[in-house]
């Protein structure tokens, strides 16, 4: 069985809304900004997702608050992971100003995007293994 759960801010506390069965006794999901889901497999390891279940993803050719993937990059095959004004960095999560100053989510210091297009989870990590730059980001 797997569980989602998204995970918002609200007055200083987490809220965890969609369970559909408690979270294992030994395991509490990490934390996640709004815009992304906390998927939780059988075996128990977390995983940040979107709403179709797929990855999120960086890119090595991203380096910290500089951020290569502008405009040949962004809407052909990739989509930042805009935040919303005003967004509160938390952990591992942090925000970044693309070059027209929009906010974007960055995990571990490195900007986060979706994969933009239509395929199974294999599929776009596959795709992704081709291209050699881009990650799927692992809590």
């Amino acid at each position: 069985m797997r569980k989602f759960v998204t995970a918002a801010m609200l007055c200083g506390g987490l809220l965890a809304v969609g369970t559909s069965a408690a979270w294992s006794a030994d395991a509490q999901p990490p934390w996640a900004p709004v815009e992304i889901s906390v998927y939780q497999t059988d075996s128990g390891a977390f995983a940040f997702v979107n709403d179709n279940g797929l990855p999120f993803f960086t890119n090595d050719r991203d380096a910290g608050a500089k951020i290569a993937c502008e405009d040949e990059c962004v809407g052909l095959t990739w989509l930042p992971l805009y935040s919303f004004e005003g967004a509160m960095p938390k952990g591992d999560w942090t925000i970044v100003r693309r070059a027209d100053k929009s906010p974007q989510w960055a995990f571990k210091g490195k900007p986060v995007y979706n994969h933009v297009g239509e395929g199974t989870r294999d599929e776009i990590l596959g795709l992704a293994k081709q291209d050699g730059h881009w990650h799927p980001i692992d809590p």
